[in-house]
C-alpha cells in the first residue's frame, strides 16, 4: 500500500516532493522490512526496470510505469514517521523507528494528561479527537494550550526529530487563546526549533476540511504570522497536508502558496536521509545568488546542514564568480582587500627591454628545435616503407615454395616410364615372328 501513495502522486503530477509517514502507534516489527522493500522498488522504477519494480512492490506493471515516469520527470519521494506521545504505541516503538531509518521524523503532541471527572487522574486525553472535545469546557482553553506548549517544547528539546507538526492542534474545534498568549506560544516554539535546528510545519488539513469560514480565516492569519516569524528567526518551513488517504495528498497547497508569497518566502525544506534539504519554489535571481554564496553551517544539535555547492552538483567557485559575489548591490565593485603600504619594486628599464627583445629569439629557437626533430622522423619513415614492401613481396615466394614442395606429383611420371617398356618388348616379339 505504501507504493500506491507514490503512484497516486505521480498520476496526479503533484506534490513533486512527497514524504509519506505513519503514526508511531501503528508501527510493527514488519514495517522496517516493508519500508526497505518499497525503497528498493522505487530505485528499480527510477532505473527503468518496470518488471522488477512491480514484482518487488507487489503491484501491476502499469503502476510501476507511472511511478517510473514521475521519478524521471524529477519527482522525489521519502518515507518518514510521525512520533507523538500516543499511549497505544509499543514500548519499543522507537527501536522500530530506528530500524526503519526514516528520511524524516515528525514530532507532534496528541495527548495531554488530565484529571478526568469519571476516569480519575493521569488520564491521557486526545484533545484533537472529536469524541472528547466536550472536555475543553472542563479543562479550559487557556490551561489546555499551556499544557500543550509545555509538552511540545519539552519533546523538541529532549527527543529526536526534524519537523514540528501542526502547532495549532488545540484549535481544531475553534478553541483559540487570546492573541497575546498565542503570540507568546508561537515565539516559544520557534525559539526551541531554532535552537535545535528543527523546521516548523504548515499544516493544511484545517483549510480543506469542514470548518466555519471565520475559523479558517483566523487560521490563515495565524499561518501568515507564523511564516513571517519563522523567516525572521531562520527556522525552516515544511508544508504538510496531513492526508489520511491518497486523495487528500497536496490538498490546500494552492492556499499555502499564496500565503508564502504574502510572507515573501521562496524556500521550503524536504527531509532526505535524516536531514533537511532546501527546495526553491521559484528559481529567481536572488535565490541563485544566495545558493552560490551559501556556506554549509551546522548548528549545535541541528539537523539542517544547508545546501552546499557539492549537494547542488556545482563545481568550486572560480575567480570570475568570486568577483561577481564581491560586487555591491548597485553593481559596483566592493572595496579591494587591504594591501601593503610599500609599493612593489619595479625592475629596471634595461631588463624590461632585454626581456622584450629576447622573446622572438626564444620562439625561433623553439621552431628550429621542432624542425630538427621532425627531419629524422621523416628519414625513419622513409626507411620503414621499403622494408614493409620487401616483406610483402617475400610472401608470394613462400607460397610458391609451398606449391612446389610436395614431390609426390613426380611419381606418376616414373610409373609411366615403366609402362613404356612392355610396349618395346611387343615390338621385339613381332620381329621374331617375321
Amino acid at each position: 500500500m505504501l507504493f500506491l501513495w507514490f503512484y497516486h502522486a505521480c498520476q496526479r503530477g503533484s506534490p513533486r516532493f512527497l514524504m509519506v509517514s505513519d503514526h508511531i502507534n501503528y508501527l510493527t516489527f514488519e514495517d522496517p522490512g516493508a519500508v526497505n522493500t518499497v525503497r528498493r522498488a522505487l530505485k528499480l522504477a527510477e532505473a527503468g526496470d518496470l518488471y522488477g519494480a512491480a514484482e518487488t512492490a507487489g503491484v501491476d506493471v502499469a503502476h510501476a510505469a507511472i511511478v517510473s515516469e514521475g521519478l524521471r520527470r524529477g519527482m522525489r519521494f521519502s518515507i518518514g514517521a510521525e512520533i507523538d506521545n500516543d499511549p497505544r504505541a509499543r514500548p519499543d516503538a522507537q527501536n522500530i523507528v530506528d530500524a526503519m531509518r526514516p528520511d524524516g521524523m515528525i514530532r507532534s503532541v496528541h495527548f495531554l494528561t488530565i484529571e478526568h471527572p469519571e476516569k480519575g487522574a493521569d488520564w491521557p486525553w486526545p484533545f484533537d479527537n472529536p469524541e472528547f472535545k466536550e472536555l475543553f469546557s472542563i479543562v479550559g482553553t487557556q490551561k489546555t494550550w499551556e499544557m500543550y506548549i509545555v509538552k511540545l517544547i519539552d519533546d523538541i528539546e529532549k527527543l529526536p526529530g526534524q519537523i514540528v507538526a501542526h502547532i495549532y492542534a488545540p484549535a481544531t474545534f475553534g478553541n483559540w487563546p487570546d492573541m497575546k498568549r498565542l503570540e507568546q506560544y508561537e515565539n516559544r516554539v520557534l525559539d526551541a526549533c531554532a535552537a535545535r535546528g528543527l523546521a516548523i510545519e504548515i499544516n493544511t488539513r484545517f483549510l480543506y476540511r469542514d470548518h466555519p469560514h471565520d475559523q479558517k480565516q483566523k487560521y490563515r492569519e495565524s499561518l501568515v504570522r507564523l511564516l513571517k516569524k519563522a523567516k525572521a528567526k531562520g527556522v525552516g518551513i515544511a508544508v504538510g497536508s496531513d492526508a489520511h488517504s491518497p486523495k487528500d495528498q497536496g490538498a490546500g497547497f494552492e492556499i499555502v502558496l499564496r500565503l508564502l508569497d504574502e510572507a515573501k518566502i521562496n524556500e521550503l525544506v524536504f527531509p532526505v536521509s535524516g536531514r533537511l534539504a532546501r527546495v526553491a519554489l521559484r528559481a529567481t535571481k536572488e535565490h541563485l545568488q544566495k545558493v552560490l554564496s551559501r556556506e554549509p553551517a551546522v548548528q549545535p544539535g541541528s539537523s539542517i546542514t544547508g545546501y552546499g555547492r557539492a549537494e547542488l552538483g556545482l563545481p568550486e567557485r572560480d575567480e570570475a564568480e568570486e568577483r561577481l559575489l564581491r560586487k555591491g548591490a548597485k553593481g559596483r565593485r566592493a572595496a579591494p582587500p587591504a594591501r601593503a603600504t610599500k609599493r612593489p619594486i619595479k625592475p629596471p628599464r634595461k631588463l624590461v627591454k632585454a626581456a622584450k627583445a629576447a622573446k622572438p629569439v626564444k620562439i625561433a629557437a623553439k621552431k628550429k628545435a621542432v624542425t630538427k626533430i621532425s627531419r629524422p622522423l621523416k628519414k625513419a619513415k622513409a626507411i620503414k616503407k621499403p622494408l614493409r614492401k620487401a616483406a610483402v613481396k617475400a610472401v608470394p615466394k613462400k607460397k610458391a615454395l609451398v606449391k612446389k614442395a610436395p614431390p609426390k606429383k613426380a611419381a606418376p611420371k616414373k610409373l609411366g616410364a615403366k609402362k613404356v617398356a612392355p610396349k618395346a618388348k611387343k615390338k621385339v616379339s613381332v620381329r621374331k615372328r617375321r
